[in-house]
């Protein structure tokens, strides 16, 4: 995953940057399919505004939020791309599983009653 974060006219505290990966790698860890994040924060007055761009394997994401510090918009904004990445993934193990046949399954060598039957009858 290529990880990068910017700020537009501020300067961010090194813990904003480790907690962002922390929490990204997190949502990226059992399925490994974020390609790219793209996390660009600007002052706007007296708050904070964060846009985060995602793309997932075959898909991307727009969130920017709002909040009264860095690390408010910033959680804000995470609590959506979460959302947005388990609904991708959810249509996408739906979409995977449409049009598979389910078998029913037969131990090797089991006889049904029509077999039976016919062995019965050729005996």
């Amino acid at each position: 995953m290529r990880l990068e974060i910017e700020g537009k006219h501020m300067t961010l505290a090194p813990h904003l940057m480790g907690w962002i990966a922390e929490r990204l790698e997190g949502l990226n860890t059992p399925y490994d399919d974020i390609c790219e994040v793209r996390v660009t924060f600007v002052q706007q007055g007296r708050r904070d505004a964060v846009c985060v761009e995602l793309l997932l394997a075959g898909k991307s994401l727009h969130v920017t939020q709002r909040g009264p510090t860095p690390d408010a918009a910033m959680d804000a904004a995470f609590q959506v791309v979460q959302r947005g990445v388990h609904d991708v993934r959810a249509a996408r193990r739906a979409s995977t599983s449409v049009g598979v046949t389910q078998e029913t399954w037969r131990a090797p060598g089991s006889m049904t009653a029509r077999d039976a039957t016919r062995i019965a009858s050729q005996a």
